[in-house]
């Protein structure tokens, strides 16, 4: 099976999804992952193992004789190497944001079930629009990761909730606009 096959079909991806920064237990991915069947959680579980995208590091001891696995990525920066994204089909990138998306989708549910009250409290999202050069890109990106890099570096502790930053930057293609609108910005709801 092709690396990219492997990795974007929707339930493997939603496991990589879930195991990005943290170490789970089937158990904990099973919580995760309610719609998903033992059975089936576990053969994912073992195809991404053989398969090197993610690896068993720790088993526990439990009621004295079966073994608990706890599962981590093994690289999450090279599940798919700049190459195979690079030769993937346009139907491979679409399913592949696809059940990135679908993962997004369930966090904000779950996060909605555990709220007593319809308000955003602590979470948000935006779509804004950015005009930049190429270079102007270049200088965005490199600012944005030296904001970020600190805060990624920061391990659990107590008082420290976690967080979920989601970034998707795609480039607007250019369409057509009739004179009347030709000035005005694209709004989005």
């Amino acid at each position: 099976m092709k690396r990219a096959d492997l990795i974007l079909h929707p339930v493997r991806m939603r496991v990589i999804l879930a195991l990005n920064n943290q170490t789970l237990t089937p158990k904990q991915l099973a919580a995760e992952l309610k719609d998903v069947a033992p059975a089936t959680l576990y053969h994912h579980l073992n195809l991404l193992t053989e398969a090197g995208i993610i690896r068993i590091v720790e088993e526990r001891l439990v009621r004295g004789t079966l073994h608990e696995k706890v599962y981590t990525l093994s690289e999450a920066s090279e599940l798919l190497s700049p190459d195979e994204i690079a030769h993937a089909s346009k139907d491979e990138l679409q399913q592949g944001f696809l059940a990135f998306v679908s993962k997004l989708i369930g966090d904000h549910a779950r996060y909605l079930d555990l709220k007593e009250d319809s308000h955003y409290t602590d979470a948000g999202y935006h779509q804004n629009t950015v005009y930049m050069s190429a270079e102007e890109f270049v200088q965005f990106s490199r600012e944005i990761n030296a904001a970020l890099l600190p805060w990624l570096k920061q391990e659990p502790a107590p008082g420290r909730s976690r967080y979920l930053l989601t970034t998707i930057l795609l480039p607007e293609l250019e369409r057509e606009r009739s004179e009347n609108d030709e000035n005005d910005p694209v709004s989005i709801s």
